[in-house]
């Protein structure tokens, strides 16, 4: 089929520019081929299907291709001037007989052999979502949080959870840009996917992620190497007073000169409702109208009690510029980075929702200058290395010294027999501030002999130094000068094999774990106070496998296993104060040896009808588990980290993807949890009354469901509008050890949120907006210790896009 288009002069030559369509929708094409008859280079329509061909000769004729589409050939007349519209046919053969089809990154990611799932966040960005709330619904994965926007995130996999799992953004570790810049604090519309490594971590990521890992992949506007620029703009108003707004953009020129820039800005008042049984409503009355002694001065009178959170708002906000080159003989990319981020952080109250707080906050910055360079075929062909270098400097200060007491209802409470309370609603007054430095030094390289084998080597440098000052502190001790430090340096190698047309993927690795801890500490020796300088190096290797193999082309097994190590995190070791964490110096490494099997089954494949089944069974032998302790005393509550001792943990999750016609979508998945303490015997041979018994805090049976309808070209040609609903189940589990009954055990109970989007995108493409309702019926909802997260709330989110 030919069909004739227009063209017309410029200065640069003659060109040609049009529009493609779909044939029977009149849908948008985006991303179909523009080529000259016999040359292999051409331009990609954008996301309205527009392209321009420049420097096309006379009698030329053009290519037009894309997958699912039938080839086109154009005729180029030069008498004619006006764009016109090219509509492609559908490939009704290739697409009922799936004779080729593209693969994602995300669906080659997840062939890899590692037990991974890649999230490919297109179809999320328009929806008011966090980070968190997407890897949510990732089967095997809770995300836990202590609160609402800003407040602390742990991650579980698979029964491993907190510095067990690492976060990376683009290979890099997220610690190492600051408490003022969250997972929470990237634009969705900046990443294009979502890596979640479950137990087994690929030697590139450089890092001690024993229970697994998250690699926040974001967009390379420079991958299709074409100049322009894009800009993209988004803001979300809801509930609580929460304000989100986000820019990036990007320019690019014809030299490959590149900058990339992105700013955020979050903000909540988080005074949602709590009704727990932690709110305990006490009566503050010494005494009664008629002067009598009110005989229930200072008892519980109320539990349970429906009241605001009135002191955790949270505002952040930061930027980040990159300034580069691209495509160069000997830089495939070479970009100078800085990213800069403050936040400010109230405090509601301690670890649990014990004593409230109406004074105490935190706040902190970073700037974090980094570079980064990558070559392919880099002095030899087939050698791929990247290289990383940042050095970020950060400050966090805590305030807590008001004298003041509060009720739940957010009402000062008069002092008690007119004495006035000892300054500091936490446990001790503050004025601590933090001063950090952390240099992170990276270099990865990957060597080809070939298509079917490969060598990979990582190394990576972490140095982080903490100095601490409070005012507040003894004058005596702020004469000392006390100082932290950590140096942890990963060292790892892999070979990586693909045999029988790529039916199976292979590899093996080893990893040499160093990490030296440093810490000067101030106490009192025979009555003196005088610096105690404590040096502890750890040295230990792992090591592991990985196999992927094709049983057909719509089965696909995967296993692997590891013996890996958890080195100690700074503020497990350290502590922290604006956290009310405890310092915990004696903390060892923890190992484990994790196994994973899992498959990737394709039950039906056709035009119409898609569905998949994605299984995952895993088992965690774990020595010297680190595990966070709430500590109680008079109504307040702290944390601190210990090793409990040997944990095993076994389980499953299995996850279903339905998809109907290409309008419906649906998911189904199921996780469940085994993990128990296995230390039958303590270190003086006295058997452990917890021997056997499951592990404390710990989700062990959920269930997560999801629904989608699109309508395509419902009020105008190539508008989008989205409806989804999504449910998630947690049964209840114990807040302590469950062995000695349920007398006087916490227990969270079981949950059962629903959450529905609906959004709607212009027929240019440009413009979006979305609706979107959380826990619409308005449920108890927890995470960490019983502390509870808001409950309904309505969100609206604009997202405008320039390219």
């Amino acid at each position: 089929m030919t069909t004739t288009f227009n063209s017309t002069y410029a200065q640069e030559g003659r060109f040609i520019e049009g529009q493609v369509m779909n044939k029977v929708s009149k849908e948008e094409v985006p991303f179909a081929l523009i080529q000259l008859i016999g040359e292999t280079k051409g331009v990609v329509t954008d996301i309205q299907g527009k392209f321009k061909l420049t420097n096309v000769p006379s009698n030329a004729q053009v290519k037009i291709s894309c997958t699912g589409y039938l080839e086109q050939i154009i005729d180029v007349p030069s008498n004619q001037t006006t764009p016109i519209k090219v509509f492609l046919e559908e490939d009704l053969v290739s697409l009922d007989e799936v004779v080729v089809k593209g693969e994602t990154k995300a669906q080659e990611i997840e062939k890899s052999g590692f037990a991974v799932a890649s999230i490919d966040t297109k179809d999320l960005q328009m929806q008011s979502l966090e980070i968190n709330e997407i890897l949510d619904q990732t089967a095997g994965l809770r995300v836990r949080r202590d609160g609402g926007l800003g407040s602390s995130t742990q991650i579980n996999i698979n029964g491993l959870s907190g510095n067990a799992v690492r976060i990376f953004i683009d290979g890099m570790p997220m610690e190492s840009y600051g408490s003022s810049y969250s997972i929470n604090s990237i634009p969705v519309s900046l990443i294009e996917r979502i890596d979640v490594y479950k137990g087994v971590v690929p030697i590139e990521l450089g890092n001690d992620a024993l229970g697994g890992a998250i690699n926040i992949i974001t967009k390379d506007a420079t991958k299709q190497g074409l100049e322009g620029s894009s800009l993209n703009v988004a803001y979300s108003y809801g509930s609580f007073n929460t304000h989100r707004a986000d820019i990036n953009g990007s320019f690019r020129d014809k030299s490959g000169k590149t900058v990339r820039l992105s700013a955020f800005y979050n903000h909540s008042d988080n005074d949602y409702e709590v009704w727990s049984d932690d709110i305990k409503i006490k009566d503050y009355r010494e005494f009664l109208p008629d002067g009598s002694r009110n005989p229930d001065f200072l008892s519980v009178i109320k539990t349970g009690e429906r009241v605001k959170r009135f002191n955790d708002a949270y505002s952040s906000y930061g930027a980040k510029i990159d300034v580069g080159v691209t495509n160069k003989k000997w830089a495939d990319q070479l970009f100078f980075s800085v990213n800069a981020s403050e936040d400010y952080k109230e405090s509601q109250h301690g670890a649990r929702m014990l004593t409230p707080y109406g004074e105490r906050y935190s706040r902190g910055w970073t700037i974090a200058p980094s570079v980064n360079y990558q070559k392919r075929d880099f002095l030899v062909k087939g050698l791929d290395i990247n290289s990383n270098v940042q050095y970020a400097i950060s400050q966090r200060a805590t305030v807590d010294t008001t004298t003041n007491r509060y009720d739940w209802y957010g009402n000062l409470i008069p002092p008690v027999g007119g004495v006035t309370p000892l300054p500091g609603e936490g446990n001790n007054s503050t004025l601590n501030q933090d001063q950090n430095k952390n240099l992170i030094a990276r270099l990865s390289g990957v060597y080809s002999f070939n298509d079917q084998h490969q060598i990979g080597f990582n190394y990576s440098f972490n140095q982080y130094n903490r100095s601490s000052d409070d005012p507040m502190a003894e004058r005596e001790r702020r004469d000392f000068n006390t100082a932290n430090i950590v140096n942890k340096q990963i060292t790892g190698f892999t070979y990586q094999n693909s045999l029988f047309d790529d039916k199976l993927k292979s590899s093996v690795f080893v990893k040499h774990y160093y990490n030296r801890l440093e810490q000067e500490k101030i106490e009192y020796t025979n009555n003196v106070l005088d610096t105690v300088y404590n040096v502890r190096p750890d040295d230990n290797w792992g090591y592991g496998a990985t196999m992927s193999y094709e049983v057909s082309p719509r089965v696909r097994i995967n296993a692997s296993a590891e013996q890996a190590v958890r080195l100690v995190n700074t503020n497990e070791v350290f502590g922290n104060a604006s956290r009310e964490i405890y310092e915990s110096t004696d903390l060892q490494p923890e190992k484990s040896f994790n196994v994973n099997l899992g498959s990737q089954i394709k039950l039906v494949d056709n035009s119409y009808h898609e569905l998949s089944m994605n299984t995952n069974f895993f088992f965690r032998d774990t020595y010297d588990r680190i595990r966070s302790t709430i500590i109680e005393q008079n109504d307040q509550s702290y944390t601190m980290f210990e090793n409990i001792g040997h944990v095993v943990s076994k389980g499953v999750e299995l996850q279903f993807d339905y998809n109907l016609g290409g309008k419906w979508n649906f998911m189904v998945q199921g996780y469940y949890l085994d993990s128990r303490f296995m230390e039958e015997f303590n270190s003086e041979g006295v058997r452990n009354i917890h021997y056997m018994a499951r592990e404390p805090n710990m989700p062990y049976l959920t269930f997560n469901a999801g629904v989608g309808r699109s309508f395509n070209s419902l009020f105008n040609t190539g508008d989008r509008l989205q409806v989804n609903w999504n449910f998630a189940y947690i049964h209840e589990f114990h807040f302590d050890w469950d062995v000695i009954g349920d007398q006087n055990k916490p227990i969270i109970p079981t949950q059962a949120l629903h959450d529905i989007n609906v959004s709607y995108t212009f027929s240019n493409k440009r413009a979006t907006v979305s609706l979107d309702c959380k826990n619409i019926f308005d449920q108890m909802a927890f995470d960490n210790f019983g502390v509870q997260k808001p409950g309904r709330s309505i969100f609206g989110k604009l997202t405008y896009r320039i390219n």
